[in-house]
């Protein structure tokens, strides 16, 4: 059996102090991956740290792992969606539109903006 890439990759950008999740194009976020997503952000162990989610190759957000988001913020203090195609805002518009999220959330097409306005968030 051949090994299989993930599907995301969490990483710490220690210039930006900003965490990122990055999805791989043609992604599903299930339950599973959620879980996964919001452990490795806590493993980082950097205390609540303002997130960039590069979502532009996610297809697919399962009701779970949105659920699932809401319920536990992965120690994040503010969040970033990065966005490309109609499918992705369709998706981060839908994840804004849910008030019950504990943190500041905000769209965006520019990864510098996005990385600015995390920046007012540390």
């Amino acid at each position: 059996m051949g090994r299989t890439e993930p599907l995301y990759r969490v990483w710490w950008d220690e210039p930006a102090q900003v965490a990122h999740a990055d999805w791989r194009p043609g992604s599903a976020c299930g339950l599973g991956e959620a879980r996964a997503i919001t452990a490795e952000l806590r493993a980082l162990d950097r205390g609540s740290v303002p997130v960039l989610v590069d979502m532009r190759g996610l297809v697919k957000f399962d009701r779970a792992a949105r659920e699932h988001f809401i319920a536990d913020d992965g120690g994040s203090c503010a969040v970033a969606l990065l966005v490309a195609s109609a499918v992705d805002k369709m998706i981060a518009n839908f994840f804004i539109g849910m008030k019950r999220l504990t943190v500041p959330i905000r769209m965006f097409t520019d990864p510098a903006a996005a990385l600015d306005w995390l920046g007012e968030h540390r």
